[in-house]
């Protein structure tokens, strides 16, 4: 039988999404780049994996997601 949380990959939860928008918009505002471009999609599939691999604390995220990206962050 297979594990429910198979049956959960992919499927996120409204605070999840609330979540990972304001990590996005966030991203976007400090890297100042317009959320429809390709750098903001790659910053999306950025978030999106580090929180799939279990970053889920939204300020540890934003500070993964800037340094992956080469730009500064500071927790306020």
């Amino acid at each position: 039988m297979h594990s429910i949380h198979i049956y959960e990959r992919g499927v996120f939860r409204p605070w999840e999404l609330d979540m990972l928008y304001r990590v996005f918009d966030e991203a976007c505002r400090l890297k100042r780049v317009s959320p429809e471009s390709v750098e903001a999609r790659e910053l999306a599939l950025s978030i999106l994996a580090l929180y799939n691999a279990g970053m889920v604390d939204e300020h540890v995220l934003l500070a993964a997601v800037a340094f992956r990206q080469g730009y500064s962050y500071q927790d306020t």
